[in-house]
């Protein structure tokens, strides 16, 4: 499904901001976070815009470095008689900025880690495909998977008498 940029729930659409200053501010959120190797592939040409990083943090006691990314959404233009479809990247780029921020923002303020906001986006080695597109098509075969098995870090459920449930 497109999005248009007439479309009355979209937000941003009255950005008077450039889609290259919004990518540098993007540059600055990451730069304020602590987020280093920052990789992006940028080709509006071809609508290909994505950005890739890597979180490096300790988890539990453990080191964990992952890589992550985030396509830039498609917020499309109707094809006027003077212009033909195509891409707004000054909204689209917002949508992205606004994306980046709110995840950073969530991981500290509610002491998560950016591992875990960003979960759905950690890219595979490659950088080919990131979580959600593996997960999703198989939630089903997830669900029919039995409980996890405890180990030495979980916590047992109890019941309201204080048994294990």
């Amino acid at each position: 499904m497109k999005i248009y940029s007439d479309n009355p729930n979209l937000p941003y659409k009255s950005t008077k901001l450039k889609a290259l200053y919004t990518k540098s501010e993007i540059d600055g959120l990451f730069a304020k976070w602590g987020v280093r190797d920052v990789y992006w592939h940028w080709d509006p040409e071809h609508n290909d815009v994505f950005v890739q990083f890597k979180i490096v943090e300790e988890i539990d006691g453990m080191p964990l470095q992952v890589s992550a990314k985030v396509e830039a959404p498609a917020i499309w233009d109707r094809e006027t008689r003077a212009k033909a479809e195509g891409v707004n990247w000054n909204i689209s780029m917002r949508v992205m900025f606004w994306f980046i921020k709110s995840h950073l923002e969530a991981a500290y303020l509610l002491q998560s880690s950016k591992t875990a906001a960003f979960l759905p986006y950690i890219a595979s080695n490659d950088g080919a495909k990131v979580l959600k597109d593996v997960i999703i098509p198989r939630m089903n075969e997830l669900q029919q998977l039995a409980a996890l098995p405890e180990g030495p870090n979980s916590r047992k459920v109890m019941d309201v008498e204080g048994e294990e449930a």
